[in-house]
């Protein structure tokens, strides 16, 4: 994709872009408050724990038909052996779990009773959610650090705002869509943001280049050139990476569609925000500070 006679004026309309993405946030708060927070899955929720034998091997996909059809198609389904699966759903009450057992036996036949039959601790979900948060905190920094170094600090702080408003988008949709959150939602959350840093220290890279015009041309012409003639590489690369994942999205397991989701969301945020979020702040900054207006 091709722009050799394009030139945007991505900086001039800052404030659209802007109020946009605000927009956008704020409609994920409305969604998280009127569907009474996210909708969290087994992981971190706990849940019911079965373990049972079946009288023939089976396929994943039989069971997940079936346990789709009961109303359970985020349903956790793990093999253990041919014909032996656990089981894991929310919590359900011993008349749901008859349904189940019942139903899994007229249409697949089932040895009874389980093997196991128990209730599930949310301590995984927890765990994994702090490990995550610690591994974000900890990439926060070291990102602060290395755009520091590498650029200068505001382009660090516009890279993490911009980071921080890819996640918030991300999880706005979820909240709007009452999707399931679960340890998949956070891995692909994890993979956002190296993608997005990604696309941003590219632009980044053009706009340090171009700064030695940027007494003759002014900082905000700089950067918005360096956008335009970073644009079809960005654009591209989002494009080529979201065909394998929209492709997931459309015929992957329910365990591969969340993951896919949130890496679609996550892409197109990141493509976005690298152009209309990172690169304006630059420019605010820029005009904030005396310093370097010089």
């Amino acid at each position: 994709m091709r722009f050799r006679n394009f030139n945007f004026d991505f900086i001039g309309r800052r404030k659209i872009w802007f109020l946009m993405s605000l927009a956008l946030i704020v409609a994920g708060i409305i969604g998280f408050v009127v569907n009474h927070g996210f909708n969290l899955g087994i992981d971190f929720l706990g849940g019911s724990l079965l373990e049972i034998e079946f009288q023939r091997d089976i396929d994943v996909s039989e069971l997940r038909q079936v346990m789709s059809e009961l109303g359970f198609r985020n349903a956790i389904l793990q093999r253990t052996d041919s014909n032996r699966f656990i089981i894991r759903t929310t919590p359900i009450t011993p008349e749901t779990k008859d349904r189940i057992l019942d139903t899994l036996d007229e249409k697949l036949g089932i040895k009874r009773p389980p093997l196991q039959d128990r209730n599930v601790l949310p301590g995984f979900g927890k765990d994994i959610t702090r490990y995550a948060l610690i591994a974000i905190g900890i990439s926060v920094v070291g990102i602060l650090i290395y755009v520091w170094i590498r650029f200068e600090l505001r382009f660090g702080v516009s890279a993490i705002v911009a980071l921080i408003h890819d996640v918030l988008i991300t999880l706005g949709v979820y909240a709007i869509l009452h999707r399931e959150v679960n340890t998949s939602t956070v891995a692909a959350v994890l993979t956002i943001l190296g993608y997005s840093l990604n696309d941003t220290i590219v632009v980044f890279d053009r706009i340090r280049e171009n700064t030695s015009l940027a007494s003759k041309l002014g900082y905000a012409k700089i950067v918005n050139n360096s956008v335009n003639q970073t644009l079809a590489r960005s654009i591209n690369t989002s494009l080529t990476t979201l065909f394998p994942i929209v492709v997931l999205l459309a015929i992957g397991s329910p365990a591969l569609k969340d993951f896919a989701l949130t890496l679609t969301v996550g892409i197109v945020s990141g493509t976005y925000s690298s152009i209309f979020i990172a690169s304006p702040l630059l420019v605010i900054w820029n005009n904030r500070f005396p310093k370097y207006k010089k």
